[in-house]
């Protein structure tokens, strides 16, 4: 259905009537954007809520492993310290055994030392008894001669100063046993001697350590014992801990009610809006086909004229053969690889890249501060081309892709779908173009049905700011 433009005088009121209701539906966009916006927050926190809340018990089950664990330490330390406090006696018995050990070997030193002086004396009348035996064997000797001498007169002195001398050679040779004998003990007195001092030295230095092991023992137990202390301070700190948690989880949950009841309010008021903003959209449709909107109608007549232009080009090329119409038509949406957001191409892609392209640009650069983009839209939303700036080589970061690689994307929601269920000559709208995905912009657009050969294809669309 065409409406036809009514014919009224210029007049700043009614322009400035117009203008206000262009502006009304840009708010009523920004608008349901905003809230759109806060149901996606009010959205996340509901979920960040839910990881929140799974957190929480996770550390609060942790932090009750603690508590039985430093309990445990706790109960671990007051044994270990009363085990080292027995130890420690031990030590104390042990040392006070050992220092009387140490003096029972100093006194037997003692006894070994005046043994082996008593055996030096020994020694001494041992080799007196043996000066003595060479004497009287000398004497023997000499009484032997003066025997001979006096012939059967010295018979008897002959044998008495054999016996005499036999006498003093037994008793050199027990001598000379005792020294030997003697010799022995006082070696071996001497070495045992000597071992008794390494023994004492020895036994010395042990009792040093043992002083030093009843230190570290007690120094130990002191450590132990204070690690006892800490572990019930921690104890009694993750208990607090549990309890604040369970404080926090009444607070967390009194959020995620209230964050709810928000969710409800903000979708409830979203919905409002949306329909506020339809009712906007066709308010500013027939605003715009009633001729009050001047600003408006250029950009309208400007569609119209382009969508024409289009529509000759392409029934032209079906004409001399270059395009077939199951080309033009084709709704096999063919994946088009490393590509996110999602992008698509048809049998037409290669054809509108060529001849449809050049026509949008010299579109968009009839006001190019003013017109945002310029596409011809499948009657699915599909994008087979765009313009060069919304067509680059997508890099893989999602910002730059959503906002610069747009051809062969498909977008079909809220006003596109109304403007493809229209016959009117022209739909206009106010959409919140998306940009790079995070942030939007809110444009007018209008919507010119392309009819190739009589058939729908889709529109010719222009977004644009004033």
């Amino acid at each position: 259905m065409k409406m036809d433009k009514i014919e009224i005088p210029e007049n700043q009121w009614v322009r400035e009537t117009s203008r206000i209701c262009g502006d009304v539906t840009v708010g009523c966009a920004e608008a349901a954007g905003v809230l759109e916006e806060a149901m996606q927050s009010a959205d996340w926190l509901k979920s960040r809520h839910s990881e929140l809340t799974a957190l929480t018990a996770r550390l609060d089950s942790d932090i009750a492993a603690v508590t039985n664990a430093t309990s445990e330490a706790s109960a671990l330390s007051e044994a270990a310290v009363s085990r080292l406090m027995r130890g420690n006696d031990t030590v104390k018995m042990s040392l006070a055994s050992f220092s009387a050990l140490v003096d029972l070997i100093g006194n037997l030193g003692t006894h070994i030392t005046g043994f082996a002086a008593a055996m030096e004396q020994v020694k001494r009348v041992s080799q007196s008894i043996d000066t003595i035996a060479r004497t009287t064997n000398m004497l023997a000797l000499n009484a032997a001669i003066e025997a001979e001498k006096a012939g059967d007169a010295g018979q008897t002195f002959s044998v008495v100063a054999a016996e005499v001398k036999k006498l003093a050679l037994d008793s050199r040779a027990a001598a000379v046993e005792i020294t030997g004998t003697v010799n022995s003990l006082s070696n071996e007195a001497a070495k045992f001697v000597g071992q008794i001092q390494d023994g004492i030295s020895t036994s010395g230095e042990a009792q040093r350590q043992f002083s030093s092991l009843e230190e570290l023992i007690h120094n130990v137990s002191d450590i132990i014992g204070q690690m006892g202390d800490r572990s019930r301070v921690i104890a009694a700190n993750t208990a607090d801990v549990h309890h604040s948690l369970i404080e926090s989880q009444k607070v967390r949950d009194a959020v995620a009610e209230a964050n709810g009841s928000m969710f409800s309010a903000v979708g409830k008021a979203h919905n409002q809006l949306v329909d506020l903003e339809n009712l906007a959209n066709g308010m500013f449709d027939h605003i715009v086909h009633s001729g009050l909107s001047l600003d408006d109608l250029k950009f309208v007549e400007l569609a119209m004229e382009q969508a024409r232009r289009v529509e000759k080009l392409t029934e032209a090329a079906l004409a001399e053969g270059a395009l077939e119409m199951s080309a033009l038509f084709d709704t096999d949406l063919q994946p088009i690889n490393g590509s996110n957001p999602p992008r698509f191409r048809t049998r037409l892609t290669d054809w509108a890249q060529s001849n449809w392209q050049p026509l949008l640009e010299s579109v968009k650069a009839t006001d190019p501060d003013a017109i945002m983009s310029v596409v011809c839209s499948s009657m699915k939303g599909f994008l087979p081309v765009h313009l060069k700036e919304y067509s680059r080589p997508p890099i893989g970061e999602i910002s730059h892709d959503t906002k610069y690689c747009r051809n062969g994307r498909v977008l079909f929601e809220g006003c596109d779908i109304t403007a493809k269920e229209s016959e009117k000559d022209y739909i206009m709208a106010v959409y919140r173009h998306e940009g790079d995905g995070k942030t939007y912009k809110v444009v007018r657009n209008v919507y010119v049905p392309l009819r190739i050969n009589g058939r729908r294809w889709g529109d010719l669309e222009i977004a644009y700011t004033i």
